[in-house]
Formats: C-alpha cells, structure tokens, sequence
C-alpha cells in the first residue's frame, strides 16, 4: 500500500488553535520552546504569516490529516544563531508532528526529507540545510540521519536550555 503524500501549505491564523494544541502536548512542549497559548503563538508566528519575519511556515498534511508544522529561515536571517552554529551559509529546519502516535513509524525522515526539498526551492542561494534538536533528543536526531543530514557535532545556543546537536545535509548537486 503506498504512503498518502504530504501536502505543505502556509500556515494561517486559522490553524493556531491546532497548533497550541500540538505545542501543550507532552510529546512535543518537551522539546519545542514555544508560546503555548493563542496570544503567544500569535506573537512569534504572527509576524511570518504578515509577511515582517522571513521565516516560512507550513502546515503538513500526511493525506487528509494535519499531522505536523513545519519552519524553514535562512542563517543569514538570523546572525546570532548563525554565528553560534557556525553556518552562516545554510537554512534551518524546525519540525514537529503534533499526534504521538505518528512518531515512530518513518513520517518524520519523510516529513524532513520535503522540507529538504522547499529549503532548496525557496533559497536556491544556500548551501546546504541544518537542523539543531537537543542533544537529549535522539528520536529527532535518528531521524534526521535516516533523511540524510549528517551530525556535526553539539552547539550551544545563548538562550536555549539544551546544547543543540548541529545535523547538516548538503545541497544536491546536478548530475
């Protein structure tokens, strides 16, 4: 039986009760430092559906279903990070699957293998993509290396609880 596609579309105002939702989930809060209410959410993704933050937002569906958001932002849009993970010349990659259940079964590879595919589309000048989970979170960390990337080793990031483990995955050249 084959996989339903994933179908990425811009986030919305409309989708923020889904994704406060997703953000309170035991799953994903440990994890994801984000606002977990309307208010909060509206404040730090607010400004990239305006179009004021250059940061890209997408709701993923796996068929029919929302099954998880997705950001992708140039390095060069956010220096400080940049500088502490030393790839100025690069796109990142934040994820997260908003139902549990679909954890584990190889949604995630694919999820970032397409994200993959809209940072080389959007941002045809980088070099490659980056993804920085917590150095705890090794479910995150295994599945970018099934999709590719690459660990380059442990960062840390002014602000962040965690060191974050820096994973990077080339851009695709021409054959």
């Amino acid at each position: 039986m084959d996989e339903p596609e994933l179908a990425f579309r811009s986030l919305t105002r409309a989708d923020f009760p889904r994704l406060v939702e997703w953000l309170a989930r035991p799953h994903v809060a440990r994890w994801w430092e984000s606002p977990s209410d309307r208010a909060g959410v509206e404040e730090e993704y607010g400004p990239s559906i305006e179009g004021t933050d250059p940061t890209l937002l997408f709701m993923v569906a796996h068929g029919a279903v929302d099954v998880a958001f997705v950001q992708i932002y140039r390095m060069a849009d956010n220096p400080e990070y940049a500088r502490a993970v030393g790839r100025a010349d690069a796109a990142g990659i934040d994820l997260l699957i908003g139902d549990e259940a679909q954890c584990g079964h190889g949604l995630g590879p694919r999820l970032i293998g397409a994200a993959a595919g809209l940072i080389w589309a959007h941002y045809p000048e980088v070099a490659g993509a980056l993804a920085g989970p917590s150095v705890h979170n090794v479910r995150s960390q295994r599945a970018f290396e099934k999709a590719g990337f690459v660990a380059l080793g442990p960062v840390s990031i002014p602000g962040e609880k965690d060191d974050e483990m820096i994973l990077h995955l080339p851009r695709p050249t021409a054959a």
